[in-house]
């Protein structure tokens, strides 16, 4: 800085004075900015309206694809010749751009807020390795859902459902597009004279059957939720509290029908690397526990990730607190790997695992041919920076099973032998792009930057410092006669 008509008392005040502001500001940033850092993540990654988080919870703003991987019964016609198994050859996969979009969003007095979410599912072709045209044959839905409703009632009623299902359109199996068996549906003989014949003893509640007829673009089929918006604890941003309005699922004992955990796309911030993670899945209508295993790297960040283990999918077999997931009513609980979801799929004989039966009991996959489980394919994962709770990487992946056995008392299942038929495994999936990424980095290294530059700026308030004691100890904040520049313009 150049002062040529300044004093010496001026010079003094503008150096110490710029060493004392610089000083100043540095260490109040040493001292204060980690809580103002704080206070700005908090503000955006807290649930309200025009936060960073809200935005992005709203609408998901990183692609999200959902793959359908199907099974194709290749020897129906053998079923009864007990020494060759089911084989089942999985087709696909078939790969949908999943939108998703809260609505009907409604906050409330206690920090919570409820929505639905709309889904809608484009098919890409380019991803997919099928056509949606693509035949498949797989177990007849319908008939295995009146059979097995009807297992247990007196031999009377059953020769009258027996002759119903050999007039109506009963099958052992159907072969129908994979567009039919997915979103569009079919048109059934059966499902026709049910809801004709209107009976409450057998609830067929649709017109149509596809494994997610009537769900693309519907906001109200998932159901409504109510989760912490994390306003005042952030510990518990992202929990649900409620599912359509209840606390209980209504479809498995307590503690096992609570509604528990998230719904996979918001968690509370400073997760640890040993706790469990809980989701909730409503295609199995239940919780599931996942454990910590290891981390990843994804675009200069690192995530904690959690994976599905032998106790996730356990209904007591070898986990005794997992028992209250098998309905005592059923003839026997499933073996470990696989829950029943009868009530929550219309009493359909539906059963979930993790694809081709990975970390099940192998009486499953023994039972058919074909399938092949790898834990590299078919774990369930998931990976999140801990800090702020973003997931990194997801890999969702449920398998979706129908029970097949022997009942001589209708024609259609005498004699076949008992398994559990793969219907198809879905995985859906969502990776942590650049830009978000980096979004995350400046908030997790926000404390940082906060400090060195208070660092800085008290060091540049030393130097000023330093300056002055040094000019008023050599006595140099008067220029002398004798210097170079004055002796040359006298």
């Amino acid at each position: 800085m150049c002062c040529e008509a300044c004093g010496v008392g001026q010079r003094k005040a503008w150096v110490f004075g710029f060493g004392t502001f610089f000083a100043v500001i540095g260490l109040v940033m040493l001292i204060f900015w980690k809580d103002i850092a704080d206070s700005i993540k908090r503000n955006n990654l807290v649930l309200k309206v025009g936060s960073e988080a809200y935005n992005n919870w709203v609408e998901a703003p990183i692609p999200i694809y959902l793959e359908f991987h199907m099974f194709n019964w290749t020897n129906p016609e053998e079923i009864r010749n007990h020494e060759v198994k089911p084989h089942f050859v999985e087709m696909g996969p078939y790969v949908f751009l999943e939108k998703h979009l809260k609505q009907n969003i409604t906050f409330y007095e206690n920090n919570t807020v409820s929505y639905f979410e709309k889904r809608t599912w484009f098919f890409d072709e380019q991803l997919s390795g099928g056509s949606l045209d693509d035949m498949l044959t797989a177990a007849h839905v319908i008939t295995a859902t009146v059979a097995d409703e009807m297992r247990h009632r007196n031999k009377f009623i059953k020769k009258v459902v027996n002759f119903m299902l050999n007039r109506e359109g009963g099958e052992l199996y159907t072969t129908k597009t994979v567009r039919e068996w997915i979103f569009e549906g079919y048109k059934d003989k059966l499902i026709d004279f049910l809801n004709l014949f209107n009976t409450t003893k057998i609830n067929i509640p649709y017109k149509r059957f596809g494994w997610l007829v009537d769900r693309n673009g519907s906001a109200e089929y998932d159901g409504l939720f109510t989760i912490h918006t994390g306003v005042d604890d952030m510990a518990h941003l992202g929990s649900l509290t409620h599912w359509n309005l209840k606390n209980e699922t209504g479809f498995y004992s307590a503690p096992c029908g609570t509604v528990n955990g998230t719904t996979g796309d918001l968690f509370p911030p400073n997760l640890h690397a040993q706790q469990e993670i809980t989701i909730f899945a409503t295609d199995a209508c239940r919780y599931m526990n996942l454990a910590p295993n290891g981390t990843i790297e994804k675009y200069g960040l690192t995530g904690y990730n959690w994976i599905g283990t032998t106790e996730t999918l356990d209904s007591g077999e070898n986990f005794p607190n997992q028992k209250c997931f098998c309905d005592p009513s059923i003839d026997e609980c499933p073996k470990t790997g696989v829950v029943e979801c009868k009530k929550c799929r219309n009493n359909a004989p539906i059963y979930a695992s993790f694809p081709h039966f990975h970390l099940a009991d192998p009486s499953y996959v023994n039972a058919v041919s074909g399938l092949k489980p790898d834990a590299n394919k078919h774990s369930f994962n998931l990976a999140i920076e801990p800090i702020t709770g973003i997931p990194l990487e997801v890999n969702g992946r449920l398998q979706i099973n129908m029970m097949i056995q022997p009942d001589n008392d209708f024609d259609i299942y005498r004699d076949v032998p008992k398994f559990l038929m793969p219907m198809f495994w879905f995985d859906q999936v969502a990776v942590l792009d650049k830009k978000l990424a980096d979004k995350a980095k400046l908030v997790i290294n926000l404390g940082d930057y906060g400090y060195y530059t208070g660092t800085a700026l008290l060091s540049v308030g030393a130097i000023f410092f330093i300056v002055g004691i040094v000019l008023t100890v050599t006595k140099r904040w008067k220029r002398m006669p004798n210097d170079d520049e004055d002796m040359l313009t006298t």
